[in-house]
């Protein structure tokens, strides 16, 4: 517990510091993200966390670059219960981290339903999602690369994995 009150009260540092760049007063930076200025004030003394939407507004708000903002989001995001994100992702673009859970969504998977998740273990190898009703969802995701900034096609095999 007191790992975890440590990074967030380093995580509000970081605000401070970004918001102090920027010569904002936690209220202009609370007018300007559409939050309340308590948010930012216990934010930046480690108070409490915030989820994903009030940091991404926190980050509109400080004008954020794209892969400044994924970092931000990403440093914030991991003291939320709500906001699940894998580790090591602050140079990758969203999508790529949110794809496997809006998949699964789409073929009518929720959260509750996943038992476990394996991720491939040697190149070429499928991820597996373990239903707890012993149900097996094998993905393989293949990649191409083009010298064209085409959009990528995902393809599934005949029998729907």
């Amino acid at each position: 517990m007191v790992m975890i009150q440590e990074k967030i009260k380093a995580f509000g540092i970081v605000l401070k510091k970004e918001r102090k760049l920027r010569g904002f007063t936690q209220g202009q930076l609370a007018k300007e993200s559409g939050v309340a200025t308590s948010i930012v004030n216990d934010l930046e003394n480690g108070i409490r966390h915030a989820g994903i939407k009030s940091l991404a507004k926190i980050a509109k708000g400080l004008g954020l670059k794209e892969e400044r903002k994924l970092s931000f989001l990403l440093a914030g995001i991991v003291f939320s219960k709500r906001d699940q994100v894998l580790p090591d992702l602050d140079n990758y673009h969203p999508v790529l981290y949110n794809f496997l859970p809006y998949s699964l969504r789409r073929q009518g998977i929720s959260p509750e339903e996943i038992n476990e998740v394996f991720p491939p273990t040697t190149a070429g190898a499928p991820l597996e999602v373990h239903l707890k009703n012993g149900t097996v969802i094998s993905m393989k995701i293949a990649f191409k690369l083009t010298p064209s900034a085409k959009s990528p096609t995902f393809k599934r095999d005949d029998d729907g994995k």
